[in-house]
């Protein structure tokens, strides 16, 4: 087995040196890297003969370097803004599901690794009740339920690793290309093409965007908004980047500027907010904290510069959405009624307030609605007019997804389905506390479930939840590497002692 030319042994991971080292990859993994990437945009925009260079990269990278092929496999069956995993003929993210089933089955467990078996299963079972007792129809909810239970996603890095030894540090560096070129295609998606070409399904407000009917501006100077799904892997590498490894200067000005085009206050503050506290002694956390604070009041000053009215809406926007994000915050000290209410969060809170209402009035808020699916659910006693939409068009609705992930979670499985849901996500954390690299996995557990206040895949939605499950397999699969390394100590000191 060939590994990444970057790699290093177990004994020299970065966490043991005294100072954070540059953080790099091979030619060869970033030339793989880039070419899968692009062959991913074209699929997304449905030209499918990319297909054939998807499968030939894949088949190449699962015989010569595994970290490459756990990255491209996530990329691949979770979209990330690339592809759109739903227009298949079977949707990737139930294939996803069926085959982490299947392995589960198969993958030899040590014995935290069977304490989260036990525990998914109690979860997921709890789930099914949910779905069972809604009176919509199983077939109709068990989509939205996969979501949920996504996290058995955790048998797919532990399958890909069987019988091999796993390395933090190369993981890392296998990382990096991936996200480092995915905040290239953000910036030139969003500045230069303007338009949905190399991240072609952000979410898109109007139209479509194919290879043969692009959606773009080249050079036009209308910038796009791109939402952040496709910068996730990013969040893979703040502890990281936080603690171990270091960039040079012109890499976090594309990490920087890949992060403001997403325009998404969430996921720009969670993820600065983080990289700051995880800094490694109170001095530099402190110093790196004030830095931060003073850059946000800047950028606070900077974006309110640019205010203009959205054509759309008749409301003040920026084009940063930071002045705009805090001021609804304030606003909403000063709300006097619903509607005032409604307003908070973009609006948010008025996805939320109608669909509570029909929660309580059916005497439903212990066990919820069940998982309904906006699209598909045709029960009337779950259709509802949402009075606070200004559309009138749209207020004709299903009662179901909320962008508030808590409160989309109370309406969907009550707030006793609330419960069982943190005790979930609690224990998976618990149960590998005391493992190497726990923290890595709580960093990016704590970062999807901030994400999930602005509705950016919080941890009931398969991307959120695959790359909980992906960090989570990193303590695992560190552990069993230590493990076998002292069978294999224990035996050499048999056979010498034997001798």
């Amino acid at each position: 087995m060939n590994e990444p030319a970057a790699a290093t042994p177990i004994s020299e991971s970065a966490e043991h040196r005294p100072h954070k080292v540059l953080l790099t990859s091979s030619r060869e993994s970033w030339t793989t890297a880039l070419v899968f990437l692009l062959s991913l945009s074209a699929l997304g925009l449905r030209f499918y003969p990319a297909l054939l260079p998807i499968v030939v990269i894949m088949f190449r990278t699962y015989v010569r370097d595994r970290y490459a092929f756990l990255f491209q496999l996530t990329l691949l069956l979770g979209g990330y803004a690339l592809t759109d995993p739903t227009v298949t003929i079977v949707g990737l993210s139930r294939v996803a599901f069926v085959l982490s089933l299947g392995l589960m089955l198969i993958v030899r467990k040590d014995s935290v690794t069977k304490r989260l078996t036990i525990a998914w299963g109690i979860y997921f079972a709890i789930l099914l009740a949910f779905a069972f007792v809604s009176e919509e129809a199983l077939r109709i909810q068990f989509p939205s339920l996969m979501g949920y239970a996504s996290f058995i996603y955790i048998f797919v890095p532990l399958a890909v690793f069987a019988n091999r030894r796993f390395s933090y540090d190369s993981f890392v560096r296998g990382a990096w290309p991936y996200a480092f070129i995915l905040c290239v295609f953000y910036i030139l998606d969003a500045y230069v093409l303007c338009g949905f070409v190399l991240i072609p399904r952000s979410h898109m407000w109007v139209g479509d965007t194919m290879f043969y009917d692009l959606y773009w501006a080249p050079l036009s100077g209308s910038f796009v908004r791109k939402y952040p799904p496709g910068l996730y892997f990013l969040v893979l590498l703040v502890l990281p980047l936080a603690r171990e490894y270091r960039l040079r200067w012109w890499q976090w000005a594309v990490l920087a500027v890949a992060l403001l085009s997403t325009q998404t206050f969430t996921f720009i503050s969670g993820v600065t907010g983080v990289f700051l506290v995880m800094q490694n002694g109170f001095r530099k956390v402190a110093m790196f904290v004030l830095l931060g604070l003073a850059g946000g009041v800047a950028l606070y000053f900077i974006d309110g510069t640019m205010e203009y009215t959205d054509p759309n809406e008749l409301e003040k926007r920026t084009p940063l959405r930071i002045k705009s994000s805090v001021d609804q915050i304030l606003d909403l000290t000063e709300a006097v009624d619903d509607e005032d209410i409604a307003e908070f969060g973009s609006g948010r809170l008025a996805q939320a307030i109608p669909k509570l209402e029909l929660l309580y009035q059916l005497g439903l808020e212990w066990r919820g609605l069940g998982f309904l699916n906006r699209f598909e659910t045709e029960n009337p006693k779950f259709i509802i007019e949402n009075e606070y939409y200004k559309d009138k068009e749209e207020s004709i609705e299903v009662a179901t997804n909320i962008e508030i992930v808590v409160l989309q979670i109370i309406v969907t499985i009550g707030y006793l389905g609330l419960i069982a849901h943190i005790l979930f996500l609690a224990y998976s954390w618990w149960a590998v506390r005391k493992l190497r690299h726990a923290k890595y996995y709580l960093t990016v557990l704590l970062l999807f479930i901030w994400f999930g206040m602005a509705g950016f895949e919080g941890l009931i939605y398969f991307m959120g939840v695959q790359m909980a499950a992906l960090a989570c397999a990193v303590p695992l699969l560190q552990h069993r590497t230590e493990l076998a390394a002292a069978r294999d100590k224990k035996k050499e000191e048999e056979y010498r002692n034997a001798d």
